[in-house]
């Protein structure tokens, strides 16, 4: 009787866990943290982020008070003690907006995007992961800058009777959202060099939207000109910094939701467009 040999079965080994969602992404945000701390212009960036916000608020607010009692009627009835003092944010936006941009358009310059999404293939995971840990370093620096901004200006205005206090209604929530409309411009400049991928093009995008585009909407003629300002990225972003209500402003309230709802659009086209093309 012959008889069939079957091979015997090596043993399978234990097999190793597949790591939890949550694990892969605090792992993804750790690299990002290493990636924007060992690269010089991150420094550079942050460090103009205060000057802007700090140097600029204290020049305007130091200019208002020597000529105090020689402002315009205008000027002095709409004079809003936080938006002044608050003015550089719109200077520093454009540091924060090109370092958002950077963060995704630079490893596609040089190819270590592919690394990157081999180590890790969740790309909506890197991309979440990439704003997270920007946004968290933003917030740190835009609220340190803007409390700063507040005690230095408020201080300045005090000797005119002028000066907020933090307790005063609506300052803390200003203070908190000249902070906010940073981490948001940050966030949408993320998904801005996600959407494509090169920082010309990125940049150029990001600043027209930023700079040019309310200077032609103010070219409409009225009400057109005044209602649609209102609701671009700018400033619907400055609105969430401003205690008194201006008509060319929206609300805080408003403001949050039209800056949010930029911010959900745009990130939510860059998850979108991520895992459909190549890298």
């Amino acid at each position: 009787m012959t008889q069939t040999l079957v091979p015997a079965t090596p043993a399978a080994g234990p097999s190793r866990p597949t790591p939890g969602l949550h694990r892969v992404f605090f792992a993804a945000c750790r690299s990002e943290w290493t990636k924007l701390r060992t690269v010089r212009s991150t420094i550079w960036a942050l460090i103009f982020v205060v000057v802007c916000v700090v140097g600029v608020g204290t020049l305007l607010i130091a200019l208002t008070v020597s000529r105090w009692d020689h402002r315009p009627f205008l000027e002095a009835a709409g004079f809003d003690p936080l938006l002044y003092s608050f003015a550089g944010v719109n200077l520093a936006q454009l540091a924060v907006g090109v370092l958002g941009v950077l963060v995704m358009t630079s490893e596609y310059a040089t190819g270590a995007v592919k690394l990157t999404f081999g180590a890790t293939p969740q790309r909506r995971l890197v991309l979440a992961a990439k704003v997270t840990t920007f946004s968290a370093v933003v917030a740190v620096v835009a609220l340190v800058s803007c409390v700063l901004t507040f005690l230095i200006c408020q201080g300045m205005l005090a000797s005119k009777h002028a000066g907020l206090s933090i307790t005063d209604p609506g300052v803390a929530r200003a203070v908190a959202g000249g902070a906010l409309h940073l981490v948001l411009i940050g966030a949408v400049a993320v998904g801005v060099g996600a959407i494509f991928r090169r920082t010309a093009g990125a940049i150029a995008v990001l600043f027209g939207v930023l700079l040019i585009l309310p200077g032609l909407v103010s070219l409409l003629p009225s009400p057109w000109n005044d209602t649609i300002v209102k609701f671009l990225p700018s400033s619907a972003a400055q609105a969430m910094s401003a205690v008194i209500h201006f008509p060319q402003l929206l609300g805080p309230g408003a403001g949050l939701a039209v800056i949010c709802g930029y911010t959900a659009l745009t990130l939510g086209i860059a998850a979108f467009v991520l895992v459909r093309r190549d890298a």
